[in-house]
């Protein structure tokens, strides 16, 4: 019985303490921290504001994609909860920085070794920077394209969410 006990004792600790280590050790996710507001689902609701909201209320999500067309928040929001990146950008972004972020983020990758498989990119003409990246209660706002920071951020906030498997 007190081989068992101790086995146990052991086991567990390694449990814990292994798990503690890796979550010390993750790379610290890139962009701002933002506020949670849930995630209920509903049919429609509108969201204003200068950058894409992060959580909240949200409709069905859209394919997985680069659009040439303003998508609505309250569908993006959905493939946020499902562990996606967001990555929107304004009329000012200039057309070889666009072509670029189309080029990293769409088959065919241009970055060897980067195949983002959760990710939108849309225009969103609200926004008050150039490109706003945004996931599950985080975002970064960028006033220009910079490849290896969108990576980064990919990267680092991708399946961070409530549902990273759905989707």
């Amino acid at each position: 019985m007190n081989k068992l006990y101790t086995s146990l004792v052991v086991i567990t600790t390694l449990f814990f303490g292994g798990a503690f280590y890796i979550k010390s050790h993750e790379t610290p996710r890139l962009g701002v921290a933002q506020e949670d507001f849930g995630g209920k689902h509903v049919q429609h609701k509108i969201y204003n504001g200068t950058e894409p909201p992060t959580s909240g209320d949200h409709a069905a999500p859209i394919a997985w994609g680069v659009y040439d067309t303003p998508q609505e928040d309250v569908n993006t929001l959905h493939n946020l909860e499902h562990g996606g990146i967001y990555i929107t950008y304004t009329d000012s972004l200039p057309k070889n920085d666009l072509e670029q972020l189309k080029n990293l983020v769409d088959e065919p990758f241009s970055q060897n070794g980067f195949t983002p498989a959760k990710v939108i990119v849309a225009p969103r003409l609200d926004n008050d920077s150039v490109l706003t990246l945004s996931s599950w209660n985080r975002s970064l706002k960028l006033d220009k394209y910079d490849k290896q920071t969108i990576i980064n951020y990919y990267n680092t906030n991708v399946n961070k969410s409530p549902e990273p498997l759905a989707g």
